[in-house]
């Protein structure tokens, strides 16, 4: 599950409306760092191939916090502590150090000089919102390189992320974008859980 959502968090927060300059694939992947390094919070509701297209949500916030909510549970961090929630039944908890998988850190600040672009296509002949498509995978040596086999970016006319596909060694994964925020303000309080009595807890701090 830890690297399930690792991948969502890479996906989403790539999640960036983007200006192409160019059509080429190092001007776009370019571009795509430059707005992927200038995000300070991201707000996003999306659909998953495996959960029959229901609707997902991020929040996430520079330094280690987010607020993912899935089909059947939420994880909450606030750059200290992760917490694996089933609601109503049960949460597990461990130190954000130790649950590499998780750590926005990485994501944010690493993942863009872990990835080189392969391709940048025009999609001909096409009736739905896809129009380009940008694939990425990891450099030889990065750490993703053993989970992570490709990324394909998906593009409308007006440059915005509307799809994105995952090649993993372990599957193949699709995730749709519902809705998009760049830098939104979001409540602190959306990164904290207090268990209630009803939950039984699992601490692995």
């Amino acid at each position: 599950m830890l690297k399930l959502n690792k991948i969502v968090l890479i996906i989403f927060l790539l999640s960036t409306a983007l200006s192409f300059a160019q059509n080429d694939k190092e001007s776009v992947y370019k571009t795509l760092k430059s707005e992927y390094s200038g995000l300070n919070t991201v707000h996003i509701i999306f659909g998953m191939s495996e959960m029959n297209e229901k609707s997902a949500e991020l929040y996430a916030m520079k330094g280690g916090k987010m607020h993912l909510s899935l089909k059947n549970n939420v994880i909450i961090s606030d750059g200290k502590s992760i917490w694996n929630i089933s609601p109503g039944v049960s949460a597990t908890v461990s130190d954000y150090e130790d649950s590499k998988d998780m750590t926005l850190e990485s994501i944010f600040f690493g993942l863009m000089d872990e990835l080189v672009p392969i391709t940048y296509s025009s999609l001909k002949n096409t009736s739905n919102k896809e129009k380009y498509s940008l694939k990425l995978k990891p450099k030889e040596r990065s750490e993703y390189a053993e989970q992570l086999r490709y990324i394909t970016l998906y593009f409308g006319n007006n440059q915005e992320l509307v799809r994105v596909t995952v090649d993993t060694p372990n599957g193949v994964m699709n995730y749709t974008i519902k809705l998009l925020e760049k830098n939104p303000k979001i409540d602190p309080s959306k990164f904290n859980f207090t268990p209630t009595k009803d939950i039984e807890v699992i601490d692995f701090r």
